[in-house]
């Protein structure tokens, strides 16, 4: 499985809906975040705790309400099992004096959701 693939992103999915914690954090959690690896987008759909779907095929008609995008070097090194400074989360990859990772759109839905948000993310340290 390469990381990043369709593949890679349902074993996170899974990952994500059999984890308990992401459930209570996720509970209040309705959002479609872009999550872009590089160049390769997926619309990822979070309701309540869980990802109930994962659309990997964007055009322009594509609706979300926040994006994070970063070149594939960066997610590598967020998802390694102890990331490297200033790779360990969303908020110190997308700081301004590092700028690697891109944070757009209704930034509300993530402050609002951070917890959980930030929790599915870490997860993905843990897909083999």
């Amino acid at each position: 499985m390469s990381v990043f693939d369709g593949n890679w992103v349902q074993s996170w999915q899974s990952l994500v809906n059999r984890d308990n914690v992401a459930k209570l954090l996720g509970r209040h959690f309705t959002a479609d975040v872009m999550l872009e690896f590089g160049e390769k987008p997926y619309v990822v759909s979070f309701r309540d705790g869980q990802i109930t779907k994962v659309q990997n095929e964007t055009g322009p008609e594509t609706t979300y309400q926040l994006a994070l995008r970063a070149p594939t070097a960066t997610w590598d090194k967020f998802i390694q099992p102890v990331p490297p400074p200033m790779y360990n989360d969303i908020i110190a990859m997308s700081h301004t004096l590092h700028g690697r990772l891109k944070i757009e759109g209704d930034v509300k839905v993530m402050w609002q959701n951070l917890r959980a948000l930030t929790w599915a993310l870490d997860l993905m340290r843990n897909v083999k």
